[in-house]
């Protein structure tokens, strides 16, 4: 017989597989975007529109996932998600067509969303309710590492063995999580917290609180320059701006999902040591404001200082994480994954909204410009034209921040 210990070890680590496996799925595109066009003869909107549709049943698939994993458990939420994750890889991997790889998205979209809740389901029935936002900073800063691969990893091993190839390699890794996750894993003890008619209670209670609309939107916000410029517009900016290969470029969105994760494991000890979650998300909201105009508005930074910059941006986007804990404190614990769901579905709206939407703002100041050998071209000017969308939901999510009235 395993000990509580052990138990909450194995389930933490193959969580945590999960998630980078999960993480590596979403942002991989991100750095296949001059393979894409090429192979499938596509334009920024159509990229944009392929790669977000990841983000439609991740959002939906929140609330269910978080109330699925209060009910049912880790055990089978992980198992079941991890090998659907997998065969969407393998569907990408295999695409011949622009549907397949939008049915492909779909797949890892679905089943990605139970990852991070899965997470903080463990974190949060098995420690110190004041230790949550830092251990799920810590998750994050875990999951990065799927990022860090996804990206300039994976523009480096795309380069010498193929995307397909790559692809078709980690859709194997994820099969052998699932086989890891239904061997290790234990079932857990059935909740108190579904009995008859008591399923849905801690959605309720999320849905009927005005503050955690408004809260989810300000999480939203926060997670903007990850989800755009780190999951996806990132490397082809900097590849346009600074004219250089994908595999050097791609070294922004690897610093941003890196930087990401020690911002959230440093906004929680300075929430923690001034005992303000809101005081904190404000003050980094404002300094990611400011750094991201300088990053992508200031022509006198160099390609080493631009990167620097993101990385800063990044870390200020660590805030979002005290978003967890500030939604968490309106539904009992039990409802834990139900909370975490719910918080997350409003972060990742990012990129179901602002993916697309970058990506037609590109076509649209585009105008019809092709390179000579016939794809689209895009140039700096239009990027920056772009990103000023991002500037806006920032300030009005900061205005936002300001009303809210903190529970300490």
């Amino acid at each position: 017989m395993m000990n509580k210990v052990t138990k909450l070890f194995i389930a933490i680590v193959i969580s945590w597989l999960f998630y980078i496996f999960a993480y590596f799925s979403r942002v991989e595109p991100g750095v296949l975007v001059d393979y894409l066009m090429k192979d499938f003869s596509l334009n920024a909107t159509q990229i944009g529109s392929i790669v977000s549709m990841l983000y439609v049943p991740y959002v939906a698939m929140q609330i269910p996932w978080g109330i699925l994993v209060d009910k049912l458990g880790y055990k089978i939420i992980i198992s079941l998600c991890c090998a659907l994750c997998s065969i969407g890889v393998l569907i990408f991997a295999s695409s011949t067509a622009s549907w397949h790889l939008v049915l492909a998205r779909i797949i890892i979209g679905f089943s990605s969303s139970a990852a991070y809740l899965s997470c903080g389901k463990v974190i949060a029935e098995t420690l110190p309710e004041k230790k949550y936002s830092m251990f799920m900073g810590i998750t994050f800063f875990i999951g990065s590492l799927g990022g860090v691969f996804g990206t300039t990893a994976t523009a480096k091993l795309a380069n010498s063995f193929g995307w397909r190839t790559l692809t078709y390699s980690m859709a194997i890794i994820g099969f052998v999580i699932a086989v890891l996750a239904f061997i290790f894993l234990k079932p857990e003890a059935k909740s108190q917290a579904f009995e008859k008619g008591h399923t849905l209670e801690g959605l309720k209670l999320l849905l009927k609180n005005p503050n955690c609309w408004l809260i989810g939107i300000v999480g939203c916000a926060i997670n903007l320059p990850v989800s755009t410029i780190a999951e996806l517009w990132g490397t082809h900016f900097i590849q346009t701006r600074f004219n250089v290969l994908a595999s050097e470029a791609s070294l922004c969105a690897s610093v941003m999902f890196i930087t990401g994760g020690i911002g959230c494991i440093l906004s929680a000890k300075i929430a923690e040591k001034i005992n303000s979650n809101k005081k904190t998300v404000i003050l980094f909201s404002i300094l990611m404001l400011l750094t991201f105009a300088i990053a992508v508005y200031c022509n006198s930074i160099n390609f080493i200082i631009c990167i620097a910059l993101f990385g800063l941006v990044s870390i200020f986007s660590g805030a979002g994480i005290l978003i967890f804990e500030i939604i968490c404190k309106f539904a009992p614990k039990k409802f834990a994954g139900t909370s975490v769901g719910y918080t997350d579905m409003f972060i990742m709206l990012g990129g179901v909204i602002f993916q697309p939407a970058i990506g037609r703002l590109l076509d649209f100041f585009r105008a019809g410009k092709v390179n000579p050998d016939g794809t689209p071209l895009y140039d700096v000017v239009m990027y920056r034209d772009a990103f000023v969308c991002i500037l806006a939901v920032i300030i009005v999510s900061i205005i936002i921040m300001l009303f809210i009235k903190e529970d300490k």
